[in-house]
């Protein structure tokens, strides 16, 4: 039988946030929420951006190359919006820069747009010291848990491992450039 309510559940979204990408035609901006980035390798496979299962993957099996994506949560003042950002390898280094010279990235503005407002053009961010106090912004959500409700996993097999931790983990030839050949996220160590 139903359960008729007047209102939704407090978090209709069981603890997750959408995840918003750069458009190409307009920046996004926000306000980091997390400490850090988390990242890991993934597969453009079946039409969406899914998690590398080394040493199982259907991907990497049908011959699918895989690239780093990493992830920040974020929330924009203008619309109110919590939401969880992605970015490449490549266009995380302001962000990582950002964190070395600041020791968090909470707090740090970002306005990512596309190169040449293209699709599928380069992303490009910009970080600045955001004037809003820390305290008025969301708490940090917990990314390897929102990840693994956006990416279907069970939440046991999504977990951050430390650089220094990722060795004993796996075998040290299945890194490539200093990245975990893990299937599990991973972050940048602390400055």
């Amino acid at each position: 039988m139903p359960r008729w309510t007047t209102a939704p559940p407090p978090d209709s979204r069981s603890g997750s946030l959408p995840l918003l990408r750069t458009p190409a035609t307009r920046p996004l901006q926000g306000i980091i929420t997390s400490p850090r980035l988390i990242g890991t390798d993934t597969h453009f496979f079946g039409g969406h951006t899914v998690p590398c299962e080394r040493p199982n993957c259907k991907a990497c099996l049908e011959g699918i190359p895989y690239r780093w994506h990493g992830y920040v949560a974020a929330y924009s003042i203008h619309s109110n919006l919590h939401f969880v950002f992605e970015c490449t390898a490549q266009a995380a280094t302001p962000l990582i820069e950002y964190q070395h010279d600041h020791g968090t990235l909470r707090g740090c503005r970002i306005e990512a747009y596309r190169w040449h407002k293209r699709p599928n053009g380069r992303v490009i961010i910009k970080c600045t010291t955001d004037a809003t106090p820390l305290n008025v912004l969301p708490p940090p959500p917990d990314l390897t848990k929102i990840m693994a409700i956006i990416w279907s996993l069970p939440p046991q097999d999504v977990f951050l491992c430390d650089e220094e931790t990722i060795p004993a983990r796996i075998d040290a030839s299945s890194k490539r450039d200093g990245q975990s050949a893990d299937p599990r996220l991973y972050t940048f160590p602390n400055p």
